[in-house]
């Protein structure tokens, strides 16, 4: 080490450290986002093994810069297409780049907010919802996979309201297109324009297509 520079010694004697602090980091975001496929990998995000993707559209996305835009991102295909997959994958590696995420299942996410407004205890709920909109990415998984009566429909839409008034990203995987949404996300004729307004907001950003091949 004599023969080292000034810069060179102290990137020796920093750097391990330094690595160490970057990977209790990422380990720390992984634990806190929930997510249960901590294994899921963006190098397997590309057409191949049976599976086809709009593959510049996900090299876009796994640039992140949706995130910084106040974008969304919807995942979509059939089921059995590795929509979760892609959507785990893509919470890795946000939390390895320290963004702040949650993965959640859609019901989960629902049943939560709707059993906390039925107990009427206003500043729970509120303290609930406001965590979940403040999130720097969410991520919902089986997005539309049950319907909700009007009760439900409010209050996603309430949420979705505050994570576009916080600037904050949802990606989201989903096997019905947004033209679907007004049936399968609730059946109710009172939930037409709560349903207009979770549409619009939730498609402005990217759309990833997962097809079988």
């Amino acid at each position: 080490m004599g023969n080292y520079t000034p810069l060179q010694l102290l990137r020796e004697v920093l750097e391990p450290q330094y690595t160490e602090v970057l990977n209790n980091r990422f380990q720390t975001n992984l634990r806190l986002s929930s997510l249960i496929n901590k294994g899921a990998q963006i190098e397997n995000l590309k057409t191949g093994n049976g599976r086809v993707y709009n593959d510049t559209t996900v090299q876009q996305v796994l640039e992140f810069h949706f995130a910084e835009n106040r974008q969304n991102v919807g995942i979509y295909g059939v089921t059995g297409a590795g929509k979760s997959y892609f959507l785990s994958a893509c919470c890795v590696e946000a939390c390895r780049r320290n963004y702040r995420c949650k993965f959640v299942d859609y019901s989960d996410l629902l049943d939560e907010l709707i059993i906390l407004n039925r107990q009427e205890d206003l500043n729970r709920y509120r303290k609930r919802i406001k965590y979940y909109a403040k999130i720097q990415l969410l991520f919902i998984d089986d997005f539309a996979i049950s319907r909700y009566s009007e009760e439900g429909i409010k209050i996603l839409y309430h949420l979705l309201k505050m994570r576009d008034d916080f600037g904050t990203s949802t990606l989201f995987s989903c096997q019905y297109s947004p033209d679907e949404w007004g049936k399968q996300l609730s059946d109710k004729e009172e939930c037409y324009g709560k349903l207009d307004g979770i549409r619009r907001r939730l498609t402005t950003g990217f759309t990833v297509l997962i097809e079988r091949a």
